[in-house]
């Protein structure tokens, strides 16, 4: 019997994501508009990408978090250049 570890979780998370899936559509239903709920998506993702909300822009001035932060480091700190 050859045992995949990692096939074995991705099959996993596959599963547990489709039906996930398939319970939220059960309890939301399936949308009466696809056009509409098309726009709304892209809508959604064009401003995420673009401008923040004002709901949100606001709450990152008050917590004063809009510095950008780095996660890891560059290369030019891994490798020095002399």
């Amino acid at each position: 019997m050859d045992f995949n570890f990692f096939e074995w979780i991705r099959e996993g998370v596959k599963r547990s994501v489709l039906l996930g899936v398939s319970d939220a559509v059960e309890t939301m239903g399936a949308p009466h508009d696809p056009e509409e709920t098309r726009d709304k998506v892209l809508n959604f993702l064009r401003d995420e990408s673009g401008e923040e909300s004002g709901a949100k822009s606001a709450k990152r001035r008050a917590v004063g978090t809009t510095t950008t932060r780095k996660l890891g480091r560059s290369i030019s700190e891994i490798h020095p250049t002399s």
